[in-house]
């Protein structure tokens, strides 16, 4: 069976490493992420809540999540990492996928069709699911025929396991091992909502009654990253999608919130791992209509290349897994 089946529009991948990591790789997609935990003794990050991860966890990520795995022990991490963007589905039938699919506003207000995180998954045969699709590269060699069967297999596992939802009554919540405080919640649903404004340190002391040392003190445990650094990086993204629709970025630019273009033209390709160019144009208006509001996916087949560039990866960071072409980030 073959270890990885990869397309501009989505990388499918099995891995196994026996390396400890010293701490969280922290980084974000703009694309979904579908994640099987096989094996392993990790810890899981997860838009600010930190999660004991258990073997036989599914973890369905949705596009924009900051988020990163530490493994705690050198015991065998066996996981199937699969990456994928609304394109891989046939356009009439993505509306309602990505409706049943988690989303960053359906898993925080916990109304998620399926769970983002599914504790003793075996019982939806998921292992099974994901082989079945992992094996194609075996039987196909048309690049037409393994987005075919990849789409369609994907899409049959993703129902069944939607339907497998409905029918259960409750669904146990994970263990956190930081449990959210309240006021993250609402700080994180302002900032969600005011992605274009300029907001300081100050302001948001201010208006949540909490220091400024205190704020940071709050990011830095649950994002490992600062208030600024994350309200950048949410404005990046932002940005991007306004590229998208057709914006000119010098506008876009003034948009998100940087009165010097030159200083936005860096932040955005250390980010987004390109210049902003690259995404100006490149969307005709039914292409843009098609991502239902998703930015387009750092390109699959080298995500360990864009995500050091973006500044959220260290390639120094990561163990060396022992396989012969390990350009795909094993701890995505």
């Amino acid at each position: 069976m073959a270890m990885r089946l990869v397309s501009d529009i989505y990388n499918f991948s099995h891995h196994q490493s026996t390396v400890a990591t010293s701490s969280y790789l922290i980084h974000q997609h703009m694309c979904y992420e579908l994640y099987y935990i096989v094996s392993g003794n990790m810890h899981f990050l997860f838009d600010g809540s930190e999660y004991t991860l258990n073997p036989h966890t599914l973890l369905i990520i949705p596009p924009g999540a900051l988020h990163g795995i530490h493994i705690l022990t050198d015991a065998t991490y066996d996981r199937y990492t699969f990456h994928f963007v609304p394109q891989l589905f046939p356009r009439e039938r993505q509306e309602p996928l990505l409706r049943i699919l988690p989303s960053l506003e359906t898993v925080r207000s916990g109304k998620s069709a399926i769970p983002f995180l599914l504790e003793d998954a075996g019982r939806f045969h998921v292992q099974e699911s994901l082989d079945r699709i992992l094996t194609i590269p075996d039987q196909f060699t048309s690049v037409g025929h393994q987005h075919f069967f990849a789409s369609a297999l994907l899409e049959e596992f993703l129902i069944r396991l939607y339907l497998s939802c409905a029918d259960s009554p409750t669904f146990v919540p994970p263990n956190t091992v930081i449990p959210d405080p309240p006021e993250l919640a609402n700080i994180l649903d302002y900032l969600r909502r005011h992605p274009s404004e300029k907001i300081s340190l100050e302001q948001l002391s201010e208006r949540f009654f909490i220091s400024r040392s205190q704020l940071n003190n709050l990011f830095q445990r649950h994002f490992q990253t600062s208030v600024m650094e994350y309200i950048a990086k949410q404005r990046l993204s932002y940005a991007q999608k306004l590229l998208l629709s057709g914006m000119p970025a010098s506008e876009v630019a003034v948009t998100v919130g940087y009165s010097d273009y030159s200083t936005f033209y860096r932040a955005y390709s250390k980010h987004i791992g390109h210049p902003p160019a690259q995404d100006k144009g490149n969307e005709n208006p039914e292409h843009a209509k098609l991502l239902h509001g998703w930015a387009k996916a750092i390109p699959f087949s080298d995500p360990l290349t864009s995500m050091t560039a973006m500044g959220t990866l260290k390639q120094t960071s990561l163990p060396d897994i022992g396989f012969k072409d390990h350009g795909y980030d094993p701890l995505e």
